[in-house]
């Protein structure tokens, strides 16, 4: 999601959807409104009051999208909330905290008795970081966070479930956790569940048999994103050529979920267009690289390869120009300045090549914590949070020659956070 990754949804994702109809939560803003649970007062759990105008409103959800398409009304409000919180402004010295946050495993951000969690099953790449580093902002704004704790699993099953396990120890608030590892987490969520500590997935989910574990699910509809990507690629390719399939870690529900259904598109609706490889490259530079230098070796003609990860989409690019092969069209989820400078680079000459990205979706995570402290409220949050994912054509001026090169494109957080976070990249 670059910045990583994120995430079967597949088909699942019309149940989840059925299962999470119509929430009536009342408006789009944080405030001391609300119920009373059995944990107190409501008010506890609930941010700074915030009123922004539909000026406002619509430049967070344009610069979340990339797109004047995407209207606060046809999102649920509490997707809305969340991007509002996210795009809020934020004090020096909110920034400051969050900041001191991202190299320490526990820190304080407040003078609150509430411990928010932030579970990662793969922390270390540079979209991680960067969630993190938003949803540690957006918790300042709730004055009763005190504590922030971040635990992350490099990719090991058996290490996201004992760092589950640590947080159920530390009787900590609630949860909000990127799942790599689907439905084998649900379990150790219900655990938790169980306990009182609600869990909030996003970007990673567990699926559908999890709707019981967790409060709720935040992330694109893969299957959606899966047609969106093949359809950008089929305008590309003008509905015939050869295509690849790239993704993380082996398995993951993000690319089980969007290859199975962009595959399901070009069969239905262009069937000249083949899917001839099939990679997973880790998120990482190394797999990247193997994975590219791998398909280049077997011969084989491919005109489009689709990722979800433009960071290292730089790295595919960059392996096919060093193999002296033609780069083929590139369409990925999110964005990297890098990557963006490479194609303006290329553009005009006997050389170029086509590329459609994705927003950052940095955001993800804002949602799932605003959707953590309304279930906190005793607010009903619905089990699944689905949000769009356009895809569009980069252009001229995309690539931005004063940011540094990992900047991954418009995000919802503090100019002057991102910047700490990428000069420590």
């Amino acid at each position: 999601m670059g910045s990583t990754p994120r995430r079967p949804r597949l088909r699942m994702l019309a149940g989840l959807t059925a299962v999470a109809a119509a929430v009536a939560l009342s408006g789009c803003t944080s405030s001391t409104s609300g119920t009373t649970d059995a944990k107190g007062d409501s008010s506890e759990y609930a941010a700074a009051p915030l009123e922004l105008s539909d000026a406002q409103r619509d430049a967070i959800l344009k610069k979340a999208f990339l797109t004047d398409d995407v209207k606060a009304a046809d999102l649920d409000p509490t997707i809305v909330q969340g991007l509002e919180e996210a795009g809020r402004d934020y004090s020096d010295d909110q920034i400051k905290a969050a900041a001191a946050c991202l190299d320490k495993p526990t820190c304080t951000i407040g003078k609150g008795e509430q411990t928010l969690a932030i579970l990662d099953g793969a922390g270390s790449d540079l979209w991680r970081r960067i969630t993190r580093a938003q949803i540690t902002v957006q918790a300042t704004s709730y004055p009763n966070i005190g504590t922030v704790i971040y635990l992350q699993a490099d990719g090991n099953l058996q290490t996201m479930q004992a760092n589950l396990q640590t947080l159920i120890a530390r009787k900590v608030t609630g949860i909000v956790t990127y799942d790599d590892f689907g439905p084998a987490m649900t379990a150790a969520y219900q655990q938790a569940t169980n306990k009182g500590i609600p869990v909030v997935a996003y970007g990673g989910i567990p699926g559908k048999d999890a709707t019981k574990a967790v409060v709720s699910q935040v992330a694109s509809d893969f299957c959606d994103d899966g047609n969106q990507m093949a359809q950008t690629t089929a305008t590309m390719l003008k509905n015939t050529g050869n295509v690849a399939f790239f993704t993380g870690t082996p398995g993951n529900p993000q690319g089980a979920g969007w290859q199975a259904c962009a595959e399901s598109w070009f069969k239905k609706n262009a069937p000249d267009i083949q899917v001839v490889n099939r990679s997973n490259t880790s998120w990482t530079e190394g797999g990247a690289v193997s994975a590219t230098t791998a398909l280049i070796s077997t011969g084989k003609k491919v005109d489009a390869v689709l990722y979800d990860y433009a960071k290292q989409t730089v790295n595919i690019v960059q392996t096919y120009q060093q193999a002296k092969q033609k780069v083929p069209a590139q369409v990925t989820w999110t964005s990297d300045n890098s990557l963006l400078q490479m194609w303006e680079k290329d553009l005009g000459t006997p050389n170029e090549w086509q590329l459609a990205y994705s927003s950052s979706i940095n955001f993800e995570g804002a949602i799932a914590l605003a959707a953590l402290m309304n279930h906190l409220q005793g607010k009903d949050v619905p089990p699944m949070l689905m949000f769009p994912l356009p895809f569009v054509p980069a252009k001229k001026g995309d690539y931005l020659a004063d940011q540094p090169a990992n900047a991954p494109g418009p995000t919802l957080m503090p100019d002057a956070l991102l910047t700490q976070v990428l000069g420590a990249a």
